[in-house]
């Protein structure tokens, strides 16, 4: 059995088990869609890079409930660009341009991934752009 990404995560479906009944459902939440997503992801490096940035921008936009754990995951057709960008500037807003880029890169596959699975999904806003490392001289495409 695989151990959930989410502490206390195997007690929050509605029916009180470890598993909701309805899978697409499930993937339709912030962390469903996520959840989804990283399973697609063969590669370990490529999964944990992908991970660190869609897990905590999920945690971010979810919040925390009193004893700290993840909230009930909100529905993904709920969350806008905005608040998406803004989770982004919160979470890596101050750090290395080439730390914004791939962690801003990563959850736009995510929320791209799923618009393809047909859910409606927000997008990364054209405010939270990629960035051109200072010393580089290549255009940003």
């Amino acid at each position: 059995m695989k151990r959930p990404r989410y502490p206390g995560q195997a007690r929050r479906w509605s029916d009180g088990g470890d598993r909701d009944p309805d899978p697409h459902r499930r993937a339709r939440t912030l962390r469903g869609s996520a959840e989804a997503f990283l399973d697609t992801i063969g590669p370990g490096n490529t999964r944990r890079a992908y991970g660190i940035a869609v897990v905590k921008t999920v945690d971010q936009l979810d919040g925390r409930d009193p004893d700290g754990l993840p909230g009930p995951s909100r529905s993904l057709g709920s969350v806008t660009d905005d608040e998406i960008g803004a989770a982004l500037e919160s979470l890596w807003g101050q750090a290395a341009v080439n730390t914004w880029n791939a962690r801003r890169a990563a959850v736009a596959k995510w929320l791209s991934w799923c618009r393809e699975q047909g859910w409606d999904a927000p997008q990364v806003p054209a405010s939270a752009t990629r960035s051109t490392p200072p010393e580089s001289e290549a255009p940003v495409r």
